[in-house]
């Protein structure tokens, strides 16, 4: 069997992967939070999909936020 020649990923690349990855994840769970937050709150006071879509939006934008604050950092710390 002939063995192939990797090539390695320099640790930097590696870095903004895993950052990235991170701010993705930060973003798909602020947006559940807010929707089950939502959804809880639809149930406590007995209205339908009230709390529900104001929660989902309040998730997303807050997501969206955290997202763009991250990249902006990462931006900064790059051009310097």
């Amino acid at each position: 069997m002939k063995r192939t020649n990797r090539q390695k990923v320099e640790r930097e690349v590696m870095n903004r992967i895993c950052r990235i990855s991170g701010y993705s994840l930060v973003l798909v769970t602020m947006t559940f939070l807010g929707m089950y937050g939502g959804i809880y709150l639809d149930k406590a006071f007995g209205m339908a999909p009230n709390f529900t879509l104001v929660g989902l939006v309040a998730g997303i934008a807050l997501g969206f936020k955290g997202f763009i604050e991250e990249v902006v950092i990462e931006r900064k710390v790059r051009r310097a």
